[in-house]
């Protein structure tokens, strides 16, 4: 219990001074709700001379405990209740902050399931039960505390029998922690595991259904609908009857309390005045504490969905610095860089030089290192050895955000917002102009088939850019990257996947995102490489090959094949 609150407090930032002002009136509302003791008190010490004044001193006592109690419980919900959502919104913007810092290696497929889930449910329900539990847990223990410690000054038999009390339910409650530890970490794994699986079903659907399989692996989806609802109720099983038992241990020693209170009375041990109070204290001094059942079980689940909540904030940083990184020009170079995936080894001694201004293409076979390569470039990852200098700079001395400052790139799926056209081509710029935005799309050759479009610039495209075709998509990002206006970009396959009637207008788009720039691409065709300045070949991580495309072709290796192939694939003749 007491470990929970720590951990909520840990997280709780700026709004940790409110929790603790909430438990505080949570303290005062208990108090308030023993001083209705007072007032019985007052009225059974003069049963036998009972006045009008004595009857309004008790009611003014009695009302006094009741609007204390409402008072310090809206005072409670003011300070804390609300507080779980405000801390978890300031929570959930740090993650994203940490995120921005993040590798792309951090953002695997598996893992993107996992953070979505504790990003939307896990959060969710901490920020509906974490202030809750708090409030149960303490006002529980308060109330039970206060009103054993009056019994004390009283009648000492009647504390330990309070005391017993509440040393079974403190076992009981410990049984109900246990189970909730058996149980929460398999329906937090359910529900990470329905969101996976939702998710990737969602995403293949036209996959699934161009094969004619979507009601196979639909399967898969029920399969983790039933495990979700088969971890709910063996939860709720397993918790159900503790709970019962739980209340029903307070009942027990209220009754308990009702017979040994009638029995000191009998004995003369104390007086009715005290009799009668402890009669009323039987039903109230455990009020507050049975609802800690529920908190109880609350209190294990929030430590296990802090202990995901956690492992999803523990995202690696790769700024080491705050220093701005400042080239006094844009020449790449990479020296003896290697870089691996876990164990697998995907970059290897790598060293090349990409002059200021001068074009580089790299060609290769599937899988031999060329995205990595230009991701190490533009630091999405950081290698194991080796360097990578911008401007004679290494790129780790400075943030990761001002190196891509430097950086426009392209790639080969490319990812449009589901917003409007305008806005996603102002991406590249947020401070562009409406004019300036119109000019980049000229430049990029997607002015006239924005125009023809319904709404034109503010016509809003679907996620992804799901309602453009792939040619569009690409002119759309290349806008936005001539936005940008960066010194050297960086070309990952962007024309691989278009058709031949977009093919012309996308290389136009290209030459002016290009022109006067650094450039580095990576391309099947032909015609993206035969221009540049040099060609890197690269293979099994390395780089086998380096020249311009007059030098390679006329040499053996993995360039001329793939000139060969071309040429054969399309009838051409060097």
């Amino acid at each position: 219990m007491l470990k929970m609150i720590r951990r909520i407090l840990a997280i709780a930032g700026r709004n940790r001074p409110r929790i603790y002002l909430g438990i505080l009136f949570n303290f005062l509302k208990s108090v308030s709700m023993a001083v209705m003791l007072l007032a019985v008190y007052i009225v059974a010490e003069n049963l036998d001379a009972l006045t009008p004044g004595l009857i309004l001193s008790a009611l003014y006592v009695l009302i006094g405990s009741v609007l204390g109690r409402f008072l310090f419980q809206w005072l409670m919900d003011i300070a804390m209740s609300a507080k779980g959502f405000d801390m978890f919104r300031d929570y959930r913007l740090q993650i994203g902050e940490r995120m921005k810092k993040a590798p792309l290696g951090y953002f695997s497929e598996q893992r993107l399931g996992t953070i979505q889930t504790v990003l939307t449910s896990t959060i969710v329900e901490l920020e509906q039960y974490s202030m809750l539990a708090i409030a149960d847990l303490t006002g529980g223990v308060f109330m039970a505390l206060v009103v054993t410690a009056v019994f004390l000054f009283i009648s000492p038999p009647m504390a330990l029998l309070s005391l017993a009390g509440l040393a079974a339910g403190m076992v009981v409650l410990h049984v109900i922690q246990l189970r909730a530890a058996k149980h929460t970490p398999r329906v937090l794994a359910a529900q990470e595991n329905l969101v996976i699986q939702s998710l990737e079903y969602i995403r293949g659907i036209s996959v699934l259904r161009a094969f004619s399989r979507a009601g196979e692996s639909a399967g898969a989806v029920y399969d983790a609908f039933g495990r979700k609802r088969l971890a709910d109720w063996e939860q709720e099983r397993a918790a159900a009857g503790l709970l019962k038992g739980y209340t029903c241990v307070f009942k027990i020693t209220g009754c308990g309390m009702l017979f040994l209170a009638s029995f000191l009375y009998l004995t003369g041990t104390i007086t009715l005045p005290y009799c009668l109070m402890f009669l009323v204290s039987a039903f109230l001094v455990y009020s507050e504490f049975e609802q800690m059942g529920d908190g109880a079980f609350l209190s294990k689940k929030i430590n296990t969905e802090l202990d995901r909540l956690e492992a999803v904030a523990d995202i690696p940083d790769m700024d080491t610095t705050e220093r701005e990184l400042n080239p006094s020009n844009f020449d790449i170079e990479l020296k003896d860089v290697s870089f691996a995936y876990d164990s697998r080894t995907v970059i290897d001694q790598v060293s090349l030089k990409v002059p200021q201004g001068s074009t580089c293409a790299i060609v290769g076979p599937s899988g031999s290192g060329k995205t990595t390569l230009c991701n190490l470039i533009a630091r999405f990852w950081d290698v194991q050895s080796g360097e990578v200098l911008l401007g004679g700079k290494n790129v780790k001395g400075g943030t990761a955000d001002s190196l891509l400052k430097c950086i426009s790139m392209v790639f080969q799926n490319v990812y449009l917002f589901h917003d409007t056209i305008e806005n996603n081509i102002r991406f590249g710029n947020s401070d562009a102009s409406r004019e300036q935005v119109v000019e980049a799309a000229k430049r990029a050759r997607c002015h006239d088939f924005i125009s023809a479009l319904p709404n034109g610039y503010n016509t809003v495209i679907g996620e992804s850019g799901s309602t453009l075709s792939g040619g569009e998509k690409q002119r759309i990002s290349i806008a936005r990257a001539i936005l940008k206006n960066a010194p050297i970009v960086i070309l990952d396959e962007a024309t691989s996947s278009v058709d031949p009637e977009n093919e012309h207008a996308l290389l136009a788009a290209i030459r002016e995102l290009t022109r006067g720039k650094t450039l580095i691409t990576i391309a099947h065709r032909l015609t993206t490489v035969r221009d540049v300045d040099q060609i890197l070949v690269v293979a099994d991580g390395r780089i086998v090959q380096r020249g311009t495309h007059d030098e390679l072709a006329g040499r053996p290796g993995i360039y001329s094949n793939f000139l060969r192939l071309r040429s054969e694939a399309i009838g051409w003749r060097f």
